[in-house]
């Protein structure tokens, strides 16, 4: 049902002209007016686009609306579509017949989160028409009271014409708010008689300049932002009304199944976080309040499901119940990290929930959707999330995380037995896991078959051995006491050495020959190009590899000891050469990241440093025949 346009709303016209060439945009189409206004009394936000169809392959994409949201809440009114055609205004709001779909995209990480997506397509789009589509989203989860939260990003991926961002909020509330970046922007702030008006308008928006694997954390386009709290401890205080509890949780069922009678305060500790970690399996229903109120703890003991919140709570509850009162539930942003304050004071800049408890004067983490972490509680591993909110615990500002996370790293051994030139060798590999990247492969091993991970190997060794055929079965040994995870693999290669004539002397001589290369190296080490960046780079962190090789040859061979060391901010990695007999050689290599992220201004030092490496790990190995 087509309904008229909120009477708050301010009409903004259509850009005529524009300085947009279709070589300037991807995706064949983009967006001549991006119009979106708040008002945050009435609980609603207007949304008007005008998309610009540059050429055909644009067409399919821009014909296709589709709206996002909550029916726990939210309201969607449509007010128009048009379409402009050669400069004429075709009125197709009758013409619009949204399917409602379940938007639930994230069921196979386990979450349901209830939200409808209304979606239509489009008939009869051209090229070079305008589809002009107008719509309110009204209302505003309850769990967040009467607290305000506005985020708006002034620049997309493609350029705009005309971005215009209205924002009414009634003129006694003292609002926080700030519009990052907007020097070059018409930005005002007036006054009705009943609200301020905050107004930013801006012509010929410049698309957002990207680049790989620019970390999380990092906001590459400008934005709006408004907050209706102004201290973290006022956010601390909702948060206690959330996970609070109206009765003390009756968990004698879940101590009946897990404890003998005879465990120490160590040792319950430890079956209490392996009980919410491995026997509440993961899963989240994340429609309304739900997404962010947690169930009580008997419940998601009952149905023996939760999310993060949910096993959260249950966590310290449990904890709590055993005599270590200092247990919080804990909020924190996985992408925003140290960042989070970027985001304004609010209770809606968290998507994630952990534990901290102290026991023996020591600050442990813990993340209870983390499914069978090996080891002791006092050596499992938790991302250091930077800045967080532990609720209940007194505090003006965010507290900083210092998880004691012990070491963590993959050994993997190559050993070739080269029996000759000329028949099949034998290869074994064994992968030891130990810390968090054990926790990681026995999380992988829940999913993949042995089958499966073999395929994967035999398809990288094909890069360099032309047949490859497995050899008996795999064998895994998996020690969670210790947290180590061991993987053996045999396999047979043949067809790798090439018989070749080389000149020495001028005088010909007959070589075998095969060119190594230890390409399970290159997934850490590759790089993009090596240039000069606009914005650090995330890497993978933390990072411990040792990698030794093992060759044994049919023959004898000279080959000189050697050791070379390349070490900066971001990482440090060696390569040793070591001729252990007559006929065997030992290559090891070690790299281990040192920080999350490169740094922009280190960057291209550090990628050629990278390439340098890569370029000295192929070796030729050389047999007179």
């Amino acid at each position: 049902m087509i309904q008229e346009i909120p009477e708050w709303v301010k009409q903004i016209d259509i850009p005529i002209e524009s300085s947009v060439s279709k070589y300037d945009i991807s995706s064949g189409y983009y967006l001549t007016l991006v119009d979106y206004q708040a008002n945050t009394d009435k609980q609603a936000i207007f949304s008007h686009e005008v998309i610009n169809v540059v050429s055909y392959s644009g067409i399919t994409a821009a014909s296709q609306l589709s709206v996002s949201y909550d029916t726990t809440f939210q309201k969607l009114l449509l007010h128009h579509l048009y379409i402009w055609r050669k400069g004429k205004k075709i009125d197709r709001s009758g013409d619009l017949s949204f399917e409602l779909l379940n938007s639930e995209d994230q069921l196979q990480q386990g979450i349901y989160t209830g939200q409808i997506t209304a979606y239509d397509i489009l008939n009869d789009i051209r090229k070079d028409d305008m589809i002009d589509f107008a719509y309110t989203l009204v209302g505003h989860n309850p769990i967040f009271e009467n607290e305000k939260y506005l985020f708006f990003p002034l620049q997309m991926l493609n350029p705009i014409d005309l971005l215009n961002v209205r924002i009414l909020f009634p003129k006694d509330k003292d609002y926080q708010y700030e519009c990052v970046d907007c020097n070059s922007m018409d930005y005002s702030i007036s006054n009705t008689e009943d609200y301020k008006v905050i107004e930013i308008k801006n012509e010929n928006v410049k698309a957002i300049e990207l680049e790989d694997l620019i970390p999380t954390w990092e906001l590459p386009y400008k934005y709006f932002i408004l907050s209706s709290f102004h201290s973290w401890a006022e956010v601390n205080m909702w948060a206690q009304r959330v996970f609070a509890l109206n009765n003390d949780p009756d968990l004698d069922t879940v101590f009946n199944e897990i404890f003998t009678g005879e465990e120490t305060t160590s040792d319950k500790i430890n079956k209490i976080i392996d009980f919410v970690q491995d026997e509440i399996r993961y899963m989240g229903i994340e429609s309304g309040i739900g997404s962010i109120k947690p169930f009580p703890p008997e419940q998601v003991v009952i149905q023996r499901f939760g999310d993060c919140k949910d096993k959260s709570l249950l966590l310290v509850s449990l904890l709590k119940k055993i005599g270590i009162n200092t247990a919080y539930s804990v909020l924190v942003n996985t992408y925003m990290q140290q960042n989070v304050d970027k985001l304004f004071i609010s209770n809606e800049v968290f998507n994630h929930t952990i534990v901290r408890f102290d026991y023996n004067d020591t600050t442990y983490w813990v993340d209870p959707t983390f499914a069978q972490q090996g080891g002791d509680f006092r050596d499992l591993y938790t991302p250091d999330y930077g800045k967080v909110l532990v609720i209940g615990m007194p505090a003006d500002t965010l507290q900083t995380m210092s998880p004691v996370n012990r070491e963590s790293g993959l050994i993997v051994t190559e050993e070739y037995f080269i029996k000759s030139f000329t028949e099949p060798s034998e290869l074994k590999i064994t992968s030891h896991r130990y810390g968090f990247e054990a926790d990681q492969r026995r999380a992988v091993m829940e999913f993949f078959s042995t089958k499966d991970i073999s395929d994967m190997i035999i398809k990288d060794m094909k890069l360099l051995f032309p047949m490859v055929n497995k050899k008996g079965e795999i064998e895994i040994a998996d020690d969670l006491n210790n947290n180590t995870f061991t993987i053996n693999y045999l396999y047979e290669l043949d067809g790798y050495w090439e018989k070749k004539d080389v000149d020495i002397d001028n005088k010909p001589r007959t070589f075998w020959i095969f060119t190594f290369e230890p390409i399970g190296m290159y997934q850490y080490l590759k790089s993009s190009v090596c240039e000069d960046r606009k914005f650090d780079l995330q890497q993978e962190y933390p990072t411990n590899l040792d990698q030794k090789l093992i060759f044994h040859f049919p023959k004898d061979l000279i080959f000189m000891d050697d050791f070379h060391v390349f070490e900066n901010e971001a990482f440090y990695f060696d390569e040793k050469i070591e001729q252990l007999d007559s006929k065997t050689l030992l290559i090891e290599y070690h790299y281990k990241t040192k920080s999350k992220f490169i740094k922009a201004t280190d960057y291209k030092e550090i990628c050629d440093q990278k390439k340098i490496i890569m370029n000295g790990l192929p070796i030729i190995f050389y047999f007179d025949k």
